[in-house]
């Protein structure tokens, strides 16, 4: 099976193809936190570097969130549109699951602003109040961005390692879909972005 996945909701963006057994993965950076802006031109250049065309693609995966709203609506909005027009499967994956799944950790914590937190584990995540996280969490087990890094300074954080996030995606993607009878499951019409808070009128 030939996985397309397409992740935008961090501080980097991560893009990746499994083709033919095969995993051809990137991180895109942008100085400005714009990286999610470059996300077509990546895909159509990671695709001509390994001669891959994409109508053999057979299944993609995206991140829906929580992250940053603009990076989730552009990655969803791009994964959307190929599922239909290739008509193949649109598997989504939240943010907490991969991470956690790649850093092997128990718990996510990430700074939601205005005093709050995310808090997940790999199938749960919730919002909470920074007052109401609980102290007695082994520290080893948790994962954190930058913000709350410099709360809890034995945490790891993930912003700070070059994690390949798009093979856990495909990996993640796989045992999904293999664990699914009912394949419209993943129809393209099915995927929704997972904001836990309001995206920001403006």
């Amino acid at each position: 099976m030939n996985i397309l996945s397409l992740c935008c909701a961090l501080d980097n963006s991560y893009l990746g193809i499994e083709y033919e057994d095969k995993i051809y993965s990137e991180i895109i950076k942008s100085d400005k936190n714009y990286h999610s802006l470059y996300l077509i031109t990546k895909i159509k250049e990671l695709l001509n570097k390994h001669n891959i065309n994409l109508n053999n693609i057979d299944l993609i995966t995206v991140n829906t969130g929580p992250g940053s709203f603009t990076g989730i609506r552009v990655a969803l909005v791009v994964a959307k549109i190929l599922a239909c027009e290739l008509s193949i499967g649109l598997i989504t994956l939240t943010t907490n699951e991969i991470l956690l799944k790649s850093f092997n950790k128990k718990y996510l914590l990430m700074d939601a602003r205005k005093d709050m937190y995310f808090f997940a584990t790999k199938d749960k995540i919730e919002l909470i109040y920074k007052n109401k996280f609980s102290n007695d969490i082994n520290k080893d087990e948790v994962l954190v961005d930058k913000r709350i890094k410099e709360t809890f300074p034995d945490c790891t954080c993930y912003e700070e390692i070059d994690k390949d996030l798009a093979s856990t995606m495909i990996e993640l993607a796989k045992e999904k879909y293999s664990a699914v009878q009912n394949k419209e499951e993943f129809s393209y019409i099915n995927a929704k972005p997972n904001y836990i808070q309001t995206p920001p009128v403006f």
